[in-house]
């Protein structure tokens, strides 16, 4: 496979699942840096959503040095913290179609071969969950090592 076997698409949105310590500062990076994608960050535990979408920086749920001034310059902007999951989690399996159509293309251009889109589109997974996050082209999760939430 060379550097031309992968059409790349641009990203527009993306989803994180889990507002935590990995979710919450990841996503306003990427947001702080990347003011062209549309940055959602859902979660089921509202205290912690409005806690990030709190005016006082000194609520946010997580203290690391300098976040809030990340925050503070993409929230509202591109970067959003919702417990409104279903409204967010919708174009997973959608996603995977987009990336598959992708794969047929250059399957069809001889760039990739039939087994190595097989072998690409089987790391793809989506699940009830994550099948709903609407509008995003690219799904985070960051939910913590808890198989029985992760399953719910």
């Amino acid at each position: 496979m060379n550097a031309n076997t992968f059409y790349f698409m641009k990203v527009k949105e993306i989803c994180c699942i889990g507002a935590g310590y990995v979710g919450g500062p990841t996503m306003a990076v990427i947001a702080l840096k990347c003011p062209d994608i549309k940055v959602t960050v859902v979660d089921l535990n509202a205290d912690r959503i409005a806690a990030w979408n709190d005016e006082n920086l000194d609520n946010l749920p997580v203290y690391e040095p300098g976040l809030a001034a990340v925050v503070v310059q993409a929230r509202g902007r591109n970067l959003f913290f919702s417990t409104e999951i279903d409204q967010n989690i919708e174009a997973a399996e959608a996603g995977k179609n987009k990336i598959e159509l992708l794969l047929n293309e250059s399957v069809k251009r001889k760039k990739l071969s039939e087994e190595e889109k097989i072998r690409l589109l089987a790391n793809v997974k989506t699940v009830s969950s994550v099948e709903k996050v609407s509008g995003s082209d690219l799904v985070i999760e960051a939910v913590f090592e808890d198989l029985q939430l992760k399953h719910s």
